[in-house]
């Protein structure tokens, strides 16, 4: 083999090997010592010194659902739930060791069949423990969305997501978001998303909608296909544009 394939084949099998090898903890969702424990028929996995904490989790989604599955209009209701005993094991099944780089406000992530979740004895530097249980529901809402339409953009999905967990604003995050551009809008990341102040800003975008246009046009903008036009009548740069208009006036 002659040298230049030769750092060709060794770069490609480092990189590789560094993928793999960050990959190995998301093998499994559960951590080791975890058991599994079943409440108002919700399944949770958990370790055994968070019990309780399983048990108030549970109870908290278990309470939301009624209202939650019937606002969407959801016909697969049931969900597992893992609670992780602090971030750091959450952040590494998430992306695996990579998991580091992730901000301490991170609690919470999903599949189409879990949430998932750090316990809520351990809230970390960012939330309480009323903030987590929150969390919980948020995800919870994700996950029946998610079975729906898994590509629902960021905006309209972590909107609802709020909106339906009760995650109300405070006024003074508002006013520090709301000089937002359409280019921040229009161009959202996981982590650009929260750094422009979206998961304040989406739950108003929601309440725009439903006084706008009724919550029937939300369940609307989840569907598949569907576009802002289809559905409200002006594009997505109109959308922004009033909603900011409104929300700036609501402040």
């Amino acid at each position: 083999m002659n040298k230049p394939l030769l750092i060709v084949f060794l770069t490609a099998s480092v990189i590789t090997l560094a993928a793999i090898v960050n990959f190995i903890p998301m093998v499994s969702l559960k951590v080791p010592g975890m058991k599994e424990y079943s409440f108002h028929g919700i399944t949770v996995y958990a370790k055994d010194n968070d019990a309780p904490e399983a048990q108030r989790v549970a109870e908290r989604i278990y309470r939301s659902s009624p209202e939650v599955v019937a606002a969407l209009g959801a016909e697969d209701a049931a969900v597992k739930v893992i609670l992780y005993p602090d971030q750091k094991a959450l952040h590494r099944k998430t992306i695996g060791l990579a998991g580091i780089f992730l901000p301490s406000w991170f609690i919470g992530d999903n599949t189409r069949e879990y949430v998932l979740i750090t316990t809520p004895a351990a809230p970390g530097p960012s939330h309480t423990r009323e903030s987590v249980e929150q969390a919980a529901v948020h995800e919870y809402v994700h996950v029946l969305t998610d079975r729906h339409n898994k590509k629902l953009g960021y905006w309209f999905k972590e909107g609802i997501a709020l909106y339906l967990a009760e995650q109300k604003p405070s006024r003074e995050n508002l006013r520090a978001a709301s000089p937002i551009t359409w280019e921040e809008y229009s161009r959202p990341s996981a982590l650009q998303f929260a750094r422009v102040g979206g998961y304040s800003l989406a739950y108003t975008l929601i309440e725009y909608i439903v006084e706008k246009h009724g919550w029937g046009a939300v369940i609307e903008l989840i569907n598949p296909g569907v576009t802002s036009e289809s559905v409200l009548g002006c594009d997505d740069r109109e959308l922004f544009e009033g909603w900011k208009t409104w929300l700036i006036n609501s402040l």
